[in-house]
């Protein structure tokens, strides 16, 4: 008998077993199956922006920003305080990416996309740890929302995305930490009904301290690497005592241990501001409490409807015009404090759910509520990225409402349910298609945001740079213009309808423009560098020649005024002046062909052919399709009766010239070219004579 029993109870744990194992495998399938779910749906919504180009501040991150591209930039985005903010997490991302693909847009493109894929999984099982209903749901209305089209579209936004996945780790990690296990030596959990029917608790047990070490510094860890990304995380603190509190009373040892987390954020903080105010300080907004006040009433409510209904999504939103006189500019903060006291009044009956999501929103935003000011709001007071973290209480708080409907529906209300999700998600997916393709390129995205906001200046201005760099200079000419109608008073317009001006032959017209700069910005080497250019080609070279020794007081370093001082120094025979600043420029960039060839002139004009000689054949090792460089060498050749050579050269510079359709250019060499075999006396015998006179470039 003992024996049939024993049998049987072994069929019985045998049985389990495979039942176990089944079950195993089966979760373990479904959590495959979401996070290809998720990650295919991410892809297909944000493809249109993968292969994009550059837009805003990318290329001064990138292509412009000189720590990115040197070896020694990784030591000084750390311990120097040459960056303009102290984002060193960030910023070594994007150094050792440039070592990856420089230029090519579309590895910092799939970076930001896969970070975003991190976090929306991350979303998922903390938001499973917390016992919140929905979480795949949430997770993946997070992948897909078109407010997040902004942070991951958008190359400069990888602050937003890598200070998240820290910011989520530090959260998951934290918990992990709070979180009993039987293993640990901690009372089990007990279930009970609550808000989202029945649940886990945590009010019975008292961590211990050896089970939330390890966790603990992981969290600690995460939130530095947060902070260090981007300084908007400064909130996890609060947050991480807001999540305590949803799954247990809060304790003193709760303080206690937050407490370094609020150290570090205020250190990180006073480094952050640190960093943004050295130098000449700028005026972002004048606004007094209560305008603050009102716009961050205004603010909580509008990001609340953009999460809710994200249609009519701007780059750049309308700037918002307060008035504190006018009463309806007072019921968005009336309404926040009516509903967060609501909120609170019935915590212990049905609000603690809305209460932690709403709380949730509101202090994830304060970093971006206006009470302080961030540069971007010189032009909107709100943006979408700036709720990258608070539209996971919005999301997490609906897709729960969601699942207790779903769990609680028979038959065809249940199929609705599915309908209701499965629609919202796709249609969620087909507006972030449809707002990430406009991200492609600048114009795209410029051009979009005009539709919407026309007012707003710094596009006029940016879409203008757009059209000047592709050669339309009259559509970028009316662009700065309508800039300068919208904001008379902006300096960096001026100095480009200057430049515009300067290259369709307005001159005068630029002159006027670049000296009204220059009374808004009196210390622009670029503008003193510019107007010399204008100048010069005007005729008025002494006045010139004032400008760029001005522009290199400002910046010694410039090689473009070096350069242009030079050549304005070597037309008016002043070329031992002339020669000295194109060395200097040399030292700046000894890679420079067009330097070495002005170099090459100055030098051959004063007899020192043979010096010449040796930049010209510099300039061509450089640069083999210089024309000019190929008739000089030519001509240095010719002045100390190297004729063959001289021969080849001027060849070499005729048939450059005549397969780039320079036809003038080709006559001129020809034409000296048959004079020379012609053996004409003084031709040969000639002092040298420049091919070309160089002109001042912008």
């Amino acid at each position: 008998m003992s024996k049939r029993k024993k049998s049987f109870n072994n069929g019985k744990q045998a049985h389990r077993a495979r039942s176990g194992t089944f079950i195993t495998s089966l979760l373990r399938l479904r959590v495959l199956a979401g996070i290809a779910v998720i990650v295919l749906a991410a892809l297909l919504a944000y493809l249109p922006s993968i292969n994009g180009g550059f837009i805003l501040d990318d290329d001064l991150l990138l292509s412009k920003n000189y720590l990115v591209q040197t070896p020694s930039g990784l030591c000084q985005f750390w311990c120097t305080v040459e960056a303009d903010d102290y984002w060193p997490v960030t910023n070594s991302a994007f150094w050792i990416e440039w070592c990856q693909w420089g230029m090519n847009s579309t590895g910092y493109h799939v970076t930001n996309l896969i970070l975003h894929i991190m976090e929306a999984l991350l979303i998922w099982i903390i938001l499973r740890k917390l016992s919140i209903p929905g979480a795949f749901l949430a997770a993946i209305i997070f992948a897909v929302h078109p407010v997040n089209v902004e942070s991951v579209a958008w190359i400069a936004q990888r602050k937003n995305t890598m200070a998240m996945l820290f910011f989520l780790l530090a959260i998951l990690w934290y918990i992990k930490g709070a979180m009993p296990t039987a293993s640990e030596g901690m009372a089990p959990a007990r279930s009970h009904e609550g808000p989202w029917g029945r649940e886990k608790t945590f009010s019975s047990f008292i961590l211990h301290p050896s089970s939330f070490h390890f966790w603990y510094w992981l969290s600690l860890a995460a939130f530095v690497l947060a902070m260090l990304s981007k300084g908007s995380t400064v909130v996890l603190p609060v947050l991480l005592l807001g999540i305590i509190w949803w799954l247990r009373p809060l304790t003193r040892l709760d303080l206690m241990r937050t407490a370094p987390f609020f150290l570090i954020a205020m250190i990180l903080t006073a480094v952050n501001i640190w960093f943004q105010t050295q130098g000449a300080a700028t005026v972002i907004r004048v606004a007094s409490f209560s305008e603050r006040l009102l716009g961050a009433g205004g603010v909580l409510w509008f990001y609340l409807y953009k999460a809710l209904l994200p249609i009519n999504l701007v780059f750049i939103y309308p700037q918002w015009h307060i008035n504190i006189g006018n009463p309806l500019w007072w019921l968005p903060v009336f309404a926040a404090l009516a509903v967060t006291a609501v909120l609170l009044r019935y915590r212990a009956r049905w609000s603690r759910p809305f209460l932690f999501a709403w709380g949730f929103f509101c202090v994830s935003l304060v970093p971006v509520l206006g009470f302080t000011d961030v540069g971007f709001m010189k032009y909107s007071l709100v943006a979408d990225r700036y709720q990258h973290i608070a539209i996971i209480g919005v999301i997490a708080l609906a897709a729960a409402g969601w699942s207790i409907w779903h769990e609680r529906a028979r038959n065809r209300a249940y199929r609705v349910t599915t309908a209701v999700a499965v629609v919202a998600t796709g249609t969620l997916a087909c507006l972030t298609w449809q707002q990430s393709g406009i991200y492609h390129d600048a114009m795209r995205l410029y051009q979009a945001t005009l539709q919407k906001n026309p007012g707003c200046w710094i596009v006029h201005n940016n879409l203008g740079n757009v059209f000047f760099q592709a050669g339309r200079l009259q559509e970028a000419i009316e662009h700065y213009q309508q800039t300068l109608r919208l904001k008379p008073d902006y300096a960096d317009t001026h100095l480009n309808l200057g430049v515009a001006l300067t290259n369709t032959g307005r001159l005068q017209e630029a002159i006027e423009h670049f000296r009204q700069a220059l009374r808004l910005s009196p210390d622009s080497f670029e503008t003193h560098n510019n107007l010399g250019v204008a100048l010069a080609n005007a005729g008025r070279l002494q006045e010139a020649i004032e400008h760029f020794r001005q522009s290199l007081r400002l910046s010694p370093d410039s090689i473009e005024a070096h350069k242009n001082l030079g050549a304005i120094l070597a037309q008016t025979g002043r070329h031992e002046e002339a020669i000295e600043h194109f060395q200097q420029a040399l030292r700046l960039d000894p890679v420079n062909s067009e330097v070495h060839n002005s170099l090459g002139r100055a030098l051959a004009n004063t007899g020192r052919l043979q010096e010449a000689i040796e930049h010209f054949e510099q300039a061509l090792r450089l640069n083999h399709h210089s024309i000019n460089a190929y008739y000089n060498l030519a001509l240095a050749y010719a002045g100390m009766k190297r004729s063959s050579e001289a021969i080849a050269a001027a060849q070499k510079g005729l048939e450059l010239a005549r397969s780039q359709g320079q036809t003038a250019v080709a006559k001129q060499i020809e034409d000296w070219l048959n004079s020379y075999r012609a053996g004409l006396q003084g031709v040969q015998n000639a002092p040298f004579a420049p091919g070309a006179v160089s002109q001042p470039k912008n």
